[in-house]
């Protein structure tokens, strides 16, 4: 982990390319058990909607870029709802089938071909976000608009506090920071980022609880992490024995609490071309 230039926080390195294709969405798996977890989510936030919103009087045929299209529930929506609008599902990984494969530093796009650009709580897996920012710009038509979304840098303490308690149960004195893997575009300095290239940015803020009833959705959702967070368990313990220890942190708390409690903060960021 390094410290940014611009904001003195700590952020996290890029993801490895091979985790990404090759493991965390090698297909939507993973990320169908992180969603999952957002059904107990209160006050609900429709991102579907959200964005709907932030397109209105975008006019047709678009194009409409998905960069980091996932599940493609996003895409079914705007076709659903904007049929007079082309939407291309984009993604890195050819493993969710998306109509291109590219990534988002790179799009293989021209110049001003695009109406707008959505890049969903993605841009964080970017080489280089700034870079990102400034690739989603340039495909952009004038007028055109992107519409992204991140964690603010308070999202989901919980998960941190589960990973040092977690280890320190394994017996590690000195336990390593958890990576949240997104602090590399977070709210903040995704929100600087994305002025910096479009001149302003509009940010719309979304705080929220997720209290889930029962254990085995917050270790699904804990298990679909793997990918990046076994690599830096310590020396000497496996995931098997992280996933063992940390189910029983969870179990205690619901058995406590009567639910797991993750204290979410996330936003959409909207700029125009």
């Amino acid at each position: 982990m390094t410290p940014d230039a611009k904001s003195g926080r700590t952020v996290g390195a890029a993801a490895d390319r091979g985790v990404l294709t090759g493991e965390e969405y090698a297909d939507d798996s993973r990320l169908s058990d992180r969603i999952s977890l957002y059904e107990w989510q209160r006050p609900r936030l429709d991102l579907g909607a959200t964005v709907l919103e932030r397109l209105r009087g975008l006019p047709g045929p678009g194009p409409v870029l998905d960069v980091g299209w996932g599940t493609g529930a996003l895409t079914r929506r705007l076709r659903a709802d904007r049929p007079d609008l082309r939407v291309v599902p984009v993604d890195l990984s050819a493993g969710l089938a998306p109509e291109v494969v590219g990534e988002v530093d790179r799009l293989p796009f021209a110049d001003g071909s695009v109406g707008a650009a959505l890049a969903m709580h993605m841009l964080y897996y970017a080489a280089d976000p700034a870079n990102a920012v400034r690739e989603l710009r340039r495909v952009l038509r004038p007028g055109g608009r992107l519409v992204a979304s991140t964690n603010g840098a308070g999202d989901k303490p919980q998960w941190a506090r589960l990973w040092t308690d977690t280890l320190r149960d394994l017996g590690v004195a000195d336990p390593p920071p958890y990576d949240r893997g997104d602090s590399r575009f977070d709210l903040e300095l995704g929100a600087a980022l994305v002025r910096e290239v479009f001149g302003t940015v509009d940010v719309h803020d979304h705080r929220y609880e997720i209290a889930v009833p029962e254990a085995g959705p917050v270790l699904a959702y804990l298990h679909s992490t793997r990918g990046q967070q076994a690599r830096a368990l310590p020396k000497g313990l496996t995931w098997a024995d992280f996933r063992s220890a940390a189910s029983d942190r969870i179990q205690a708390e619901v058995d406590r609490a009567g639910a797991f409690v993750l204290t979410g903060h996330t936003g959409i960021l909207t700029a125009v071309a």
